[in-house]
């Protein structure tokens, strides 16, 4: 591993021979000069910040800012992550390469101190007033800014800090995690599983027994922190954690605290986190609170495309980046901030398909008080925070409209617990402390929306819907305050996040049914009245390519849990070679029907890219009585909660290829919801698991089938008396020919259930529908 002096990254310390080079350029005029036959205005160019700091022949620190910035809208067009990550990735490398290429030369050629970003086109530069007026002369600069210290005002303990290696008992739901709905969601199934967060703070304790196993670096033997952690702290003095720290280091306990109510879980009783089965990551942008822009892009540059601990951003690789990053820090314009260098880098950030969560800032209870970048940025989910346990706001939660930019935007976007929160810390590996703002509130969010893309993966990604989902779901708090009641507001935003209405609704066995006299079914397998390896009555099962075992009843093996309803599941092994098997379900007739299944999955799946697979399931469907299948989305189904997660292979001889599926490792058990289009014909669903030429998994359990349907009874002669019953023998005939017969004792009944009263179900959207937002008003007169 190379030290950091070997690094490409380095800075250039030449001083003395930068100092040197200024006679050479030290005759500059300050106000204008002839380019190419034309004037510039230098002095235009050149921030008054610097032109302060640079006074009597001062040094500072400032960006030259090209003219040339990369266009990213073609991202949006993109649909994986995977692609936009590196669509973006390497639309933003070439650029910087190819158009920073002169003046890195003249740099270099001057002993001037400098570093080369990428996530925004510009190069970070030491020195005098003459060379900011020699970089401001050149055609290709637009312009130059400052790079100033920022001491974030970082929450100080509202309790005393807990230090304890006993289990808390009882197990404790922190009461902002509980507020938040976030357990309701975890009973479904879902917890984070597969998503990665990454913190930008004052670093983190990796140690922490509520971190340590949620830590993208570790596998629960070894810590790996190569494209997990980078420190962008390379001059701080006197900071406990030293400078380019080698693995994840807390100054402060600021940043182990927010990463915490992100995903810990210390699995003693310490519940502190939203999304406790996502992994996290992290970047140190703060020297014990101290931020630069410099130190913020950095860490934004690396989150675009982790690298190794030491490494180069030319080493960068975007199928590492994480999904959501959760941000506490500010960095003003009154204090030689650029407001627009840094919005540049937070929206190359979401065209790469990464969630960028902002805290709205501690400066209420004024309005117009969100004036911070990133908080300010319409491309940044803005959090306010709320008194923890209650629906009003928190008095220090800054509120808009943002008028710093002219914009009067409304801000914040949404709101979450922010006080007393309890969290974990830096002094120790089980220490924890209760601290307030809108830091507080900001991982809440983070950890919501890991929620949300666990159980909607079809969202995953997608910045605008994912952020109006949990808009629309958000329980609408009026606030006149700052202007319109709303929603949206300028105190609330759109409300008080509510992650188990944006998950969806826990699926009803009774579905909305009309006209009169079609009343709600349901068909339900739970594969335990059968005694394994038979599989129930009228369920089949067939290798249309591999070798055996077939699908199967189980109540034992991997992976585990064996059943979501012990004892039994239904289950198929995922092979070294070839294969294609499948379990065709019951017979039924499709009026309006939903699909709900609980399912566990261990498929073999790619490591390096989150969204490729390489052995996966899919949910195909028979319109014809079981003659022909198409996938469900093809016949047009729509997952509203727990879909597919990956894209299968081209280049392994899967027998589903190219297609979406089920792939990796689901961690447990979680929920399916499928709508189902309504034909009125003999259906049938396949459960279909297909491995390709290598590699294997431990295999696909299925549980907890409920198909719930419309089912049409006659009225009395046919006349417009009362409905009748649907009649002992339903839509769904089982076949006995499929499966060997067993006892009557253990064969499940098929008989449908049958509800009395049509019962109506709320039904999540596949793609939200925002609620309209109105334009934004100016902050009331006094």
């Amino acid at each position: 591993m190379r030290s950091r002096s070997q690094s490409a990254l380095c800075l250039l310390f030449l001083g003395g021979a930068g100092i040197a080079a200024l006679g050479a350029i030290g005759s500059l005029p300050a106000i204008s000069q002839r380019v190419g036959g034309n004037t510039v205005n230098v002095a235009n160019k050149i921030a008054p910040w610097v032109v302060v700091q640079t006074a009597n022949g001062q040094q500072t620190e400032f960006f030259v800012v090209l003219a040339d910035q990369a266009d990213l809208s073609a991202a949006g067009a993109l649909r994986t992550k995977a692609e936009k990550g590196r669509f973006v990735h390497d639309v933003l490398w070439n650029k910087s390469q190819t158009r920073q290429r002169s003046i890195l030369r003249w740099l270099r050629e001057h002993g001037v101190e400098h570093r080369s970003f990428y996530i925004v086109n510009a190069i970070l530069v030491k020195g005098t007033r003459e060379i900011a007026q020699a970089l401001a002369g050149r055609p290709e600069v637009a312009r130059i800014e400052g790079n100033p210290h920022i001491q974030n005002v970082i929450p100080e303990p509202v309790s005393a800090v807990e230090t304890t290696s006993q289990p808390k008992i009882p197990a404790t739901i922190e009461p902002g995690i509980a507020y938040t709905h976030a357990p309701d969601v975890w009973a479904l199934g879902f917890t984070g599983q597969g998503i990665t967060v990454a913190g930008a703070d004052t670093g983190q304790r990796w140690t922490h027994n509520a971190l340590k196993p949620h830590y993208r670096g570790w596998d629960g033997q070894n810590a790996v922190h190569d494209y997990n952690w980078h420190d962008s702290i390379h001059d701080g003095v006197g900071n406990p954690c030293g400078n380019d720290s080698l693995e994840p280091c807390d100054d402060n306990g600021h940043g182990t605290h927010t990463i915490g109510t992100v995903v810990g879980d210390d699995g003693a009783g310490n519940q502190i986190g939203m999304a406790p089965g996502a992994k996290w990551i992290g970047c140190r942008n703060m020297d014990q609170g101290n931020g630069t822009p410099a130190r913020y892009i950095e860490c934004m540059e690396f989150f675009l495309a982790p690298y190794p601990v030491n490494g180069n951003p030319n080493e960068g690789d975007p199928l590492k980046a994480p999904d959501i990053t959760s941000n506490s820090w500010v960095c003003p314009p009154s204090e030689g901030c650029s407001v627009n260098t840094l919005q540049a880098a937070v929206e190359a950030q979401a065209a790469a398909g990464i969630m960028m969560v902002a805290g709205a800032g501690n400066d209420g209870p004024d309005c117009s008080t969100v004036f911070y970048p990133p908080a300010l940025y319409e491309a940044s989910y803005t959090v306010g925070a709320l008194n923890t346990g209650t629906d009003t706001i928190a008095s220090f939660s800054s509120r808009g409209p943002v008028t710093i930019d002219g914009s009067n935007r409304i801000k914040p976007d949404i709101t979450a617990p922010g006080t007393n929160t309890r969290s974990s810390y830096n002094t120790s590996d089980n220490a924890y402390v209760s601290l307030s703002g809108t830091s507080m509130a900001t991982p809440h969010i983070a950890g919501a929306m890991a929620l949300l893309w666990c159980a909607r993966p079809d969202f995953r990604h997608d910045i605008a819907g994912s952020r109006t989902v949990l808009d629309n779901a958000a329980h609408f708090i009026s606030s006149t305050q700052c202007g319109d009641p709303g929603p949206p507001n300028n105190v609330y935003g759109w409300g008080r996040v509510d992650i188990s209405s944006a998950v969806g609704p826990t699926p009803s066995p009774n579905p909305s049914c009309s006209p009169p006299c079609i009343l709600p079914v349901v068909f339900s397998e739970n594969f335990d009245g059968v005694a394994p390896p038979v599989l129930p009555s009228d369920w089949e099962a067939t290798n249309a390519q591999g070798p055996s075992p077939l699908w199967v009843t189980s109540d034992s093996g991997v992976p585990t849990p064996p059943a979501d309803t012990p004892p039994n599941a239904a289950f198929i092994d995922d092979p070294l070679v070839v294969s294609d098997k499948r379990l065709d379900s019951l017979h039924f007739t499709p009026f309006s029907p939903q699909l709900t299944f609980r399912q566990n999955f261990n498929l073999e799946a790619s490591s390096e890219d989150p969204n490729l697979g390489f052995d996966g399931g899919v949910l195909e469907i028979s319109f014809d009585d079981g003659n022909t299948f198409q996938d469900i989305l093809a016949a047009g189904g729509i997952f509203l909660m727990g879909g597919y997660n990956r894209t299968i292979s081209t280049d392994r001889g899967s027998p589903i290829a190219g297609r979406q599926a089920w792939s990796g490792n689901s961690a447990g058990f979680i929920t399916t919801v499928v709508n189902i289009p309504g034909f009125g014909s003999q259906a049938r669903l396949r459960w279909r698991m297909a491995s390709d030429t290598s590699g294997s998994g431990e295999g696909w359990r299925v549980d907890t089938v409920n198909i719930t349907a419309c089912v049409p009874v006659p009225r009395d002669n046919y006349t417009t008396g009362p409905c009748q019953p649907p009649t002992p023998t339903p839509p769904i005939t089982p076949t006995p020919t499929v499966t060997p017969t067993v006892s009557p004792t253990v064969t499940p009944t098929v008989t449908p259930t049958i509800s009395p009263t049509p019962t109506p179900t709320a039904t999540a959207t596949p793609r939200a529908t925002p609620r309209p937002r109105p334009s934004p008003h100016p902050r009331p007169s006094p």
